[in-house]
């Protein structure tokens, strides 16, 4: 399936995470894309002049302060080539089956919201609008908060206004936090994507978090897989 009026694809990998690297090639392959890996910002590269210009506070772990700036260099290139809705993958989500088709009803339906937004295509923390609320043939909702940054579109336009923020006050919590702080703070709209077509792989047990200490990858899954069925169908009967 081809993706309509989606201008580019951004993959956040670190350069000897070459399995995640492979896996995700070859999900984009099966639905015939191709994305830009950003490899910039690994551990071994935060000198302690980089960290002082883009970090306040010190809770934040070597690995998160990659993380953050290797978000921070994808929204340094989606702002500097002035484009349309570009999608960010960190290296662990894993499409659903639908992925190709869940992405272009994101991007069709985005002209329904003008202005400022990102789109969250992810269940990230298993968030789901409440099917009281949801509507035949709408897939896109304005959140409540947003997902977790493993998958989301902007534009050049709201990664300028991501960025300057960033750069102004720079960063003190973990990216997923950090963006829904400042999207509060600017008005830009958070939608989800119903149903998701992305999960985190680092989550639902398929990898290791790199990020946080974490249960063993059995046990992740099946902690996942209980918040999944928490939230996206039991909560749903009185919601």
């Amino acid at each position: 399936m081809t993706v309509q009026a989606l201008e580019q694809i951004y993959v956040l990998n670190v350069k000897k995470f070459t399995q995640r690297r492979r896996f995700m090639e070859q999900q984009l392959a099966s639905f015939g894309l191709r994305a830009e890996f950003i490899f910039d910002w690994d551990v071994d590269d935060l000198t302690t002049e980089v960290q002082t210009r883009y970090f306040t506070g010190t809770q934040l772990s070597p690995a998160q302060r990659s993380c953050a700036l290797k978000h921070l260099t994808a929204l340094q290139k989606i702002a500097a080539r002035q484009t349309g809705l570009c999608l960010v993958l960190e290296d662990d989500a894993v499409f659903t089956a639908d992925f190709a088709a869940g992405l272009q009803a994101a991007l069709t339906e985005s002209v329904n919201y003008p202005g400022d937004k990102v789109i969250y295509i992810g269940s990230g923390g298993n968030f789901f609008t409440p099917k009281s609320q949801r509507k035949p043939e709408q897939r896109l909702y304005k959140g409540t908060r947003g997902r977790f940054a493993d998958s989301y579109l902007l534009d050049s336009q709201t990664a300028q206004k991501r960025l300057n923020w960033l750069l102004q006050h720079k960063i003190s919590e973990p990216m997923d936090n950090q963006f829904e702080l400042i999207d509060n703070a600017l008005g830009i709209a958070m939608l989800w994507l119903e149903d998701p077509v992305v999960e985190q792989g680092s989550k639902n047990g398929l990898f290791n978090s790199s990020l946080e200490p974490a249960p063993p990858t059995w046990l992740q899954g099946m902690l996942f897989a209980w918040e999944k069925l928490k939230r996206k169908y039991i909560y749903q009967l009185w919601r």
